[in-house]
């Protein structure tokens, strides 16, 4: 078992931390004036409880939800600055990049200290890190450059380098590190001269082996993550990728493949999800899938995923949340891209702008001015759907005349009470505090007394006597309030509930 702080052992053990330990960031200004917008949408007759109350990521053993930390190695956005924000938002992974080129800017001389001060502190604030190794290193010819899309290493020279870099960061971090991913979105490096795709796939195929031996090698317990792919649609980047695996008898160093996505609409893209675990189950159904990078920005951004198109606040929350549920409600991990605002100075792919994807906003010496909307709704998601609530999938059986209804169930594992998480999927996310009133027949129901939450507000009600109705253990559920962001139904007995 790796060496682990005397928190995330009281964690494992289930010895209770401290409240001294616990942190709150209370909300925003802007953040009250849109719930407010939020609450006064609601019909009249609902009895309003209170708010969800926030549980820290120590408070949380296990969950599927993650936040992205990338960009540290080139200096995008500052740890330090937001590290406050990571305990209370109730994430229980850190995607990090350890930036080579950062660690490594003489040959031969390596200074972690950088990347050893963001883990430990990912780990104090209740987070286990997640590795990425990336990127190149210009020091060292044919080695890669040090930012996406810049190229792999490629030399004899470049590939020795590498392996002494992969090789110093595992033996560091062994004890703290259990999660490695390989390289990121590799799918869009730049190719060589006279290169074709298939050889640039082939090339991350050799590079994900030698790379991943070295981690089994120093590390037999670390969970190795392939690929980060980008382009969700190509299916002969993936399968070139596994029957090479599988022609090097390799295919025991995947543990799990990632892949990102950022469609329009958060609804959208699932079936090729779903090719995706079936190209795996064919190979290997123990493979776990994991949504590695995917965020809605708050402001039109002229570069970047889901650029040039009108976003707020309110959108980039209600995007987020709907692409978050519709990942852990099909058991797949998910990571929000990201935590903090980007400031981008990248040269080769002429990057020189802001990234407004952060769950916090930036001022432009990249510390934090303030949480955005998007912090607390994913905060809400976070406290929520941990532990003991175990997803289901889509529902099965379900009846409503709303023709665009995403719903799935999860299931407490105690005291075996359902979670319905539903919305209306039509469309982008936009910025309509409008609901339409639905009517919804329940299989299987499991809940005696029923509460809906707003998961964007985190605002909790009772539902009007008269507007359920049992037959057996099917519900019907008459004049439920619906729009294009997530509500769930559940039972008062797994809501928590402050006072606001």
């Amino acid at each position: 078992m790796k060496s682990l702080s005397s928190l995330l052992l009281c964690l494992l053990t289930g010895i209770s931390v401290s409240a001294d330990s616990l942190r709150t960031i209370p909300h925003t200004v802007e953040a009250k004036a849109t719930i407010a917008e939020i609450k006064a949408g609601m019909p009249d007759g609902w009895n309003y409880l209170g708010m969800l109350k926030p549980k820290n990521a120590t408070e949380i053993n296990y969950s599927l939800l993650g936040v992205g930390g990338e960009t540290l190695d080139r200096d995008f956005a500052d740890f330090h600055s937001y590290k406050k924000y990571l305990e209370p938002l109730g994430a229980k992974r850190l995607r990090l990049q350890s930036g080579w080129a950062k660690t490594e800017k003489e040959r031969g001389i390596f200074d972690f200290a950088w990347l050893e001060a963001i883990i430990d502190g990912a780990i104090e604030h209740g987070l286990d890190p997640w590795l990425e190794l990336s990127y190149g290193n210009l020091i060292y010819p044919g080695a890669g450059g040090s930012g996406l899309g810049e190229g792999l290493p490629k030399s004899e020279e470049g590939l020795s380098a590498w392996d002494r870099y992969v090789q110093k960061a595992i033996r560091l971090f062994a004890d703290r590190v259990t999660y490695y991913e390989i390289w990121n979105e590799a799918d869009i490096n730049h190719r060589g001269k006279g290169e074709t795709t298939r050889d640039m796939d082939l090339e991350y195929a050799r590079l994900f082996v030698r790379t991943a031996e070295i981690i089994r090698r120093e590390d037999p317990d670390a969970f190795i993550v392939g690929y980060a792919l980008a382009g969700l649609q190509r299916r002969e980047t993936v399968e070139l990728f596994m029957e090479y695996l599988k022609e090097q008898n390799k295919l025991r160093l995947l543990d799990g493949f990632s892949f990102h996505a950022y469609p329009t609409n958060p609804d959208y893209n699932f079936d090729h999800v779903a090719r995706l675990r079936a190209t795996m189950d064919k190979y290997n159904p123990g493979i776990v899938l994991w949504q590695g990078e995917t965020g809605a920005p708050s402001a039109n951004q002229p570069q970047f995923a889901l650029k040039q198109l009108d976003w707020t606040e309110l959108s980039q929350a209600k995007w987020n949340t709907r692409h978050g549920l519709a990942h852990i409600g099909r058991g797949i991990s998910f990571s929000q891209f990201q935590i903090s605002d980007m400031h981008y100075k990248q040269k080769v792919r002429n990057f020189n702008t802001l990234n407004t994807k952060g769950l916090l906003k930036t001022k432009p010496d990249i510390s934090v001015d303030r949480p955005k909307l998007a912090y607390y709704s994913f905060q809400n998601i976070c406290s929520f759907f941990n532990d003991g609530i175990t997803p289901e999938g889509p529902v099965e059986g379900i009846e409503s005349h709303h023709q665009n209804l995403s719903a799935f169930s999860f299931f407490h594992a105690v005291n075996g009470k359902r979670v319905y998480a539903l919305w209306d999927n039509s469309s982008r996310p936009g910025e309509s505090y409008n609901r339409k009133r639905i009517e919804l027949t329940i299989p299987e129901f499991r809940i005696s007394n029923p509460v809906y939450i707003d998961l964007v507000s985190g605002a909790v009600y009772t539902i009007p006597e008269g507007q359920v109705s049992y037959y057996g253990t099917t519900a019907n559920l008459k004049n439920i309030p619906l729009w294009d962001a997530p509500i769930v139904i559940t039972d008062r007995s797994l809501v928590t509930i402050i006072s606001n």
